[in-house]
Parts: C-alpha cells; structure tokens; sequence
C-alpha cells in the first residue's frame, strides 16, 4: 500500500496550525507585557479570554469547513490588530522588551492572517464538507467590496464582539453590558455578510460543474457535462453574463451549449430571470479549477 503525499492546500492547512501554535510564544509575549499595567481582575480576565479565542481559532483551523474559515479569517485578524496595539503600547512604555520580541510577534501574527486568506487554503475549507466525488473552489470576493469595505466590515465585528466584553472585565458592569448587547448585534451584520462571501464556490460533482453563488445566483445551479460547451479565461470583448461582481483578476467564461435561462439575484428579495449562452465566473485559482475541469472531462475551449 503507498500513501499519498498531501495536496499542497492541505500542506497550506498544516503551515497556517503551525504559525497559529507559535503566536502565544510570539504576540502573545508583546500582549502579556502590555497588560502588565493593568489591573490584576483585568489582566487575568483578558489573559484567560485570549487563550480561549486562541484556542478556538486553532480548532476552527484544523477543522476546515466554511463556517470555520470565516472563524478563523476573523479570529487571526482580530490578533493582529491586538498586536498591532501592544506593539504601540509596549513600544512606548516598556523599553526592557527588545525589537526583536516586538518583531517577531508582529511577523507571526502578520503571517497567520496572511496563510489563512491563501487561496488554496480556502478551497481547502470549502472540501471539508464535500461529500463523494467533489472538489470545491472559492471565488474570488467582489471587487468593491475587497478594496472598500471588507477591512470596515473585519473591524466592526471585531470591535462589536470585544469592546462589550472588554468592559466587563474592567468591572463596568452597566456600560459593560449596554456594549455587549448592541456590539453583538452590530457585528452579527458584517459577519453574516463576510460569511456569504465564504459560501460562493465553483463545485465540481461526477456529472458536471455547480456554481454556487448566493449573491449572484437565487439557487446553485448544475451545469452537467453535455450542457457545457467549453470552460476557458473570458476574451477581453465577451459578451457573456457577468456574475463575478466585479471580482479583480482573470475571470473564467463557461460557455453553455444551448441558451438556458437562469434566475440572478436583483434584490434582498427579488429575482431577475435572463436567458444565457455562457457566464463570467472569477474564481481564486483559475489554473486549477481548468485542470480539474480537463480531468472531468469538460472541455477547455
């Protein structure tokens, strides 16, 4: 029996675990010190709070499904940013912590919300609830709302879901409270919405290629494999239905057969049917998903 070496999103997996498992011994080191001013309920409150989310994030790491990568997206960038702030703190009044400890913490901690947002590891979260003969692939996020408003959107759930809780442990019991009700509540928006975008996906099954899209599309749809005429990177001049949002990057155009009509999605609540000969779709690893179409049998034309 031979064993089959890991796919390089898995060994994507392993890399992201390994740099998240250093962050208590790097970040965690500058954070620590910057606490050390505060008061002792404060310090042990936040202390046992950042284990308990560091562990979380590690569990939703090593347990790729979609709804763990938006945990985990969330949850590295949200050590950043606590780095980003001990750094200025420690780097300010504490000169007994060396450039080196503020340097490598602020690297690792860079490094985990970088191999976290890979695409391949993405693909890999989205396999992690595949089922029989499937290989899922991410699309990439629409183009507005990668260069406006997916930093926002990061920065107003983390501090809805910590600026209550942060009170609290500063024994600011009504404020506190007050904080933690309406910053859930403001933060359920932006991460509801930062979750869709995990859950659009190029899926390819034995019998053909479902693009499943919700922002795009009312329903996935199925493409089986006779109704396909050809899966190739879009020409400057198509004429195709575009449905990638304005994603940036090289966009794929799946060419159908014969027109079909297809539902889009117009409004929170409404539906546009249009008839269609092809579509534009932008996935994060174009070059893979046209391999694996070639080695399903689709055509690549």
């Amino acid at each position: 029996m031979t064993l089959s070496l890991p796919t390089g999103s898995v060994r994507l997996v392993a890399i992201a675990i390994a740099v998240w498992i250093v962050q208590p011994f790097s970040a965690g080191v500058v954070i620590g010190k910057a606490l050390s001013d505060a008061t002792e309920p404060f310090r042990a409150t936040v202390s046992v709070a950042a284990w308990i989310a560091w562990l979380l994030v590690l569990l939703a790491i090593a347990v790729p499904r979609p709804v763990t990568l938006t945990i985990a997206r969330v949850g590295t960038a949200g050590g950043l940013i606590g780095t980003l702030w001990a750094g200025w703190d420690v780097d300010a009044n504490h000169t007994d912590v060396g450039a080196a400890t503020l340097a490598v913490g602020l690297v690792a901690s860079i490094a985990a919300v970088a191999t976290i947002n890979l695409p391949g590891v993405a693909d890999r979260f989205l396999d992690g609830v595949s089922y029989g003969d499937e290989r899922r692939f991410a699309l990439r996020a629409p183009g507005p709302v990668l260069v406006v408003a997916l930093v926002p959107s990061v920065l107003i759930v983390i501090a809805g879901l910590t600026a209550g809780p942060l009170l609290l442990a500063d024994e600011r019991w009504v404020g506190g409270a007050i904080v933690t009700v309406v910053g859930f509540g403001v933060a359920w928006f932006p991460l509801n919405a930062l979750h869709r975008l995990t859950n659009r996906f190029l899926v390819f099954v034995p019998n053909g290629l479902v693009v499943h899209d919700p922002t795009q599309l009312r329903e996935p749809v199925l493409f089986v494999k006779r109704e396909i005429a050809g899966l190739a990177p879009a020409p400057a001049d198509t004429t195709a239905k575009d449905i990638t949002a304005a994603a940036l990057g090289l966009a794929l155009e799946l060419r159908l057969a014969t027109a079909t009509e297809l539902s889009f999605v117009s409004g929170r609540t409404t539906t546009d049917n249009e008839t269609v000969r092809s579509v534009l779709v932008a996935p994060t690893r174009p070059t893979a998903v046209m391999a694996t179409a070639l080695e399903r049998g689709i055509t690549i034309a």
